[in-house]
C-alpha cells in the first residue's frame, strides 16, 4: 500500500525537504470531498428506444465529472431529453463523445432529438 504524502508548508521545489506521511484518517477525510463513489447509477429511458445509463461521480468543488453510457439510445421526436446534474459545475464543462447532437450546460446534459438511428457509446463530461 502507497502512503500518501504531503509536503510540508512553505516547502520549495528542490528544497531539501523532508515529507511527513498523511495520516489515513487526514487522507479519509479529504477523499470523499472529491470522490462520491457511492453515488447511485441512474437511467433515462429513450422515448424511442434504449437508454441513458449514468452516474456522477465526480462532484467535488473543484473537479466534477459525469460518464453516460447510451444503450440502444433513440428519441425521434422533436423534443430533446435532458439528464440534471446532481452537482451543477461552475463553468461550462467539456463534452467527449461520438455521438452526435450531444451537449451541455453547467447544470444538464442534452441528449438529441429528431433521431434516425440508434446511438450506443459513452458520453464524458467533465470540468469544474
Amino acid at each position: 500500500m502507497v502512503t500518501p504524502i504531503i509536503e510540508p508548508s512553505g516547502a520549495q521545489e528542490g528544497a531539501n525537504t523532508t515529507y511527513q506521511p498523511l495520516a489515513i484518517e487526514e487522507f479519509a477525510t479529504i477523499v470523499p470531498s472529491l470522490v462520491n463513489l457511492s453515488t447511485a447509477t441512474n437511467t433515462l429511458a429513450g422515448t424511442t428506444a434504449g437508454s441513458a445509463i449514468w452516474n456522477m461521480p465526480y462532484q467535488g468543488s473543484g473537479y466534477k465529472k459525469v460518464i453516460v453510457y447510451l444503450n440502444g439510445y433513440e428519441n425521434t421526436t422533436t423534443t430533446a431529453q435532458t439528464i440534471t446534474f446532481p452537482t451543477a459545475f461552475t463553468y461550462t464543462p467539456i463534452v467527449t463523445t461520438s455521438i452526435s447532437g450531444v451537449s451541455a450546460s453547467t447544470t444538464a446534459l442534452t441528449l438529441p432529438a429528431s433521431m434516425t438511428a440508434t446511438a450506443t457509446g459513452y458520453v464524458i463530461v467533465e470540468g469544474f
